[in-house]
């Protein structure tokens, strides 16, 4: 096990989007450096240790991980090799973060390799260099182990109870659960402080906030903004996210006027056909996150439902995030002022100038 040695003061510097600590209250010596936007991870330091804490739905109360760089990791704290040279992601979400570091090498086992778009990663999958560590039944626990990493990174939730805890040393990962598009984002700090790349993330995330708030402030030279209606379909069940979600954020920020801007919740909200169909009268946009091959016409884009494909915001404003095209939950996470352009341009076309969409288009009419 290897201890940091560097001071104290060093890592603030390269944490630069912070500028002061807070005591953590209840845990003796124990500061914690405040994130920009992130929530549901923190670093804390006491002296020259150091540990991150990963946090679940409630950051005041669930905390799902605590990681310590240290062989003698106490109570609920697991202690973790620093920095880390062998892991492997049960998501391929968690991907670009290591390739905006630099650090794709790191990775040694990858769950649905096959799913994986940047070239560079599906030569070291083709070559060996990264093994895929799912089966039919499942992920394969033995070829896991036998890769040897240092930790697996794997989302908290929704797994069986034999795949719980698969690996001696897992790290949850709950960038999801951000609600800003800049907190996703920020969690490439998270990344950067276990792979002591902590310079070149901080350095990274502050050119993603720059460049988000630049798109962000064009607004003001938009017209009128557009009601706009977005959501998903799940068995024959309408499911639109909440205001304090990362969509509502992104449609808000690129110019429209999410309808429902001004509700609450920590999950989508369940929505009847009979409302969607009412609010879908009242927007001049309807959004939707769908995975397809091949062509997408506004039919298809609403399950074949007749009466959501006559409205005018699906026949005239119909637009679409496709999972099975674009990398919408990996790389995107990164590239939010892209995916704010993209909807600007739906919203307000004659603002686009050269830009070409990459994660959110216009339904085939």
């Amino acid at each position: 096990m290897k201890n940091s040695a560097f001071p104290v003061l060093a890592l603030l510097l390269s944490l630069g989007c912070t500028s002061h600590e807070e005591q953590v209250p209840g845990q003796a010596g124990w500061m914690a450096i405040p994130n920009a936007y992130a929530k549901h991870f923190q670093l804390q330091l006491r002296d020259s240790d150091r540990r991150l804490l990963v946090f679940g739905n409630d950051v005041n109360k669930d905390t799902i991980g605590i990681y310590r760089w240290t062989s003698t990791a106490t109570g609920k704290e697991v202690a973790v090799e620093f920095p880390m040279k062998r892991v492997a992601l049960v998501s391929t979400t968690h991907l670009p973060f290591f390739e905006a570091l630099q650090a794709t090498d790191v990775v040694v086992g990858l769950a649905h390799a096959d799913q994986v778009r940047d070239a560079r990663v599906r030569e070291r999958v083709r070559t060996g260099g990264i093994q895929e560590i799912t089966r039919a039944d499942g992920l394969d626990r033995e070829r896991l182990i036998a890769l040897t990493p240092q930790a697996v990174f794997d989302y908290p939730f929704g797994r069986g109870g034999q795949e719980q805890n698969l690996f001696h040393t897992t790290i949850a990962v709950t960038e999801y659960l951000e609600e800003h598009p800049l907190g996703r984002a920020e969690w490439i700090r998270f990344f950067g402080i276990l792979l002591d790349r902590q310079e070149m993330a901080d350095s990274l995330f502050r050119a993603i906030v720059h460049r988000y708030e630049v798109a962000r402030d064009m607004n003001q030279h938009l017209g009128k903004a557009p009601h706009v209606l977005f959501g998903s379909q799940w068995e024959q069940r309408w499911w639109m996210p909440p205001g304090n979600s990362y969509m509502a954020t992104l449609i808000n920020d690129a110019g429209g006027h999410y309808w429902f801007t001004d509700s609450i919740a920590e999950g989508n909200i369940e929505v009847p056909l009979e409302q969607v169909l009412d609010i879908g009268r009242e927007c001049q946009f309807f959004g939707l996150i769908m995975a397809a091959q091949g062509k997408v016409d506004g039919s298809r884009s609403v399950g074949g439902d007749e009466r959501l494909s006559a409205l005018d915001a699906v026949r005239k404003g119909g637009f679409i995030g496709n999972t099975a095209r674009n990398d919408l939950f990996g790389k995107a996470l990164l590239e939010p002022e892209v995916v704010l352009k993209d909807l600007r341009c739906i919203f307000h076309p004659g603002s686009c100038g050269d830009h070409q969409p990459s994660y959110f288009f216009p339904i085939d009419q």
